[in-house]
């Protein structure tokens, strides 16, 4: 159970009205992408809960300090009857006490409650403005655990599903078999060690595996060819980033995802495809995976050549850092890379 407390308010540290809203705003906008964050957010909530009605106590229990295996669980408990924010709201005098409640879900994983009115204007009880209140900050709060926690469990479940049609287009290929997955591991590892948010990790777990699944359509001839590509079969290759972001577009939601996969290939100086974007206009999270893929492809044996050493493959990325990949990322791989 996490239980969150504000003890004492003073007057003074009440909100004005003109401040609710861009409060309920800003619950929209936080993060709580880790467990840091969490606690954050929850004392966020349980100290507005106090200062929108002026009370001079708040407190906010959850019932399981695992909120993400809470939620997985609960949601399999389906209501049929309408959701109602009203529904147990507990109000008097002296008190309010709201649950925390999902849709579809039949008990409260929590409650936001307050206590004892400051003295405004001769006014020491709670009213039905104050519930107001208080049930607009408990929805939203609500609501942004439960999309928050709901796209980790959506993300989770599409990764494993599109990591199984990875699989299978590279079971076609021995040279290629495990590439996807090797990527995806070394460009979290880079993502780590330069302080990337968790929303772009996630993005780079799913595009780090998906990044190559434009390659489905590309005939097994060209793929395990081991003479030189022709200009017409070099030109089939490169149209797999585009290929796969079309395969991917109808998921609006991985927006990111669908920029990484289109634009694994584009490098610094603009000689990369489908786009030649230069320097800035690639985001960090696709420079990241155009050198882990490049690293990969060097050290992993191709129909057309060996594989290279991860020493010789680390000097020779150095050796374009800067003109075709990012400085920063390559330093972070050689240092990762020497460490072990």
């Amino acid at each position: 159970m996490i239980r969150k407390e504000v003890v004492k308010v003073l007057p003074n540290e009440t909100f004005q009205e003109s401040e609710i809203f861009p409060l309920l705003y800003s619950i929209i906008n936080s993060k709580i992408d880790t467990i840091y964050n969490l606690d954050n957010f929850l004392q966020l909530i349980v100290d507005a809960g106090a200062k929108i009605v002026s009370a001079r106590n708040s407190s906010l229990v959850i019932f399981n300090e695992n909120i993400d295996s809470f939620l997985s669980e609960s949601t399999k408990q389906k209501k049929e009857e309408e959701f109602s924010p009203f529904r147990n709201v507990l109000r008097s005098e002296s008190h309010i006490t709201i649950p925390l409640k999902l849709r579809e879900v039949k008990d409260p994983f929590g409650y936001l409650r307050v206590e004892g009115k400051l003295d405004q204007e001769d006014q020491q009880k709670f009213d039905s403005k104050d519930l107001f209140l208080l049930l607009l900050l408990s929805r939203q709060a609500t609501l942004k655990i439960e999309n928050d926690f709901l796209y980790k469990s959506v993300h989770r479940n599409l990764t494993n599903t599109l990591g199984i049609m990875v699989n299978m287009l590279e079971s076609r290929n021995k040279y290629i078999h495990s590439h996807s997955q090797r990527v995806t591991e070394l460009a979290l590892d880079i993502a780590e060690k330069l302080s990337l948010d968790q929303k772009e990790r996630d993005a780079l777990s799913l595009a780090g595996l998906l990044h190559d699944i434009g390659k489905i359509g590309i005939p097994d001839s060209i793929l395990d060819k081991k003479d030189p590509l022709s200009m017409d079969e070099f030109d089939v290759i490169k149209k797999h980033p585009v290929v796969g972001e079309d395969m991917i577009r109808p998921l609006e939601f991985l927006t990111l995802e669908k920029s990484i996969i289109r634009h694994h290939h584009e490098r610094l100086d603009g000689s990369g495809y489908p786009d030649g974007l230069q320097s800035e206009e690639i985001p960090m999270c696709t420079k990241i995976i155009a050198v882990a893929d490049c690293f990969d492809a060097m050290t992993s044996n191709r129909p057309y050549r060996k594989a290279k050493s991860s020493l010789d493959s680390i000097k020779e990325l150095e050796s374009l850092a800067d003109e075709k990949y990012d400085k920063d990322v390559v330093y972070v791989l050689k240092k990762s890379f020497l460490s072990h």
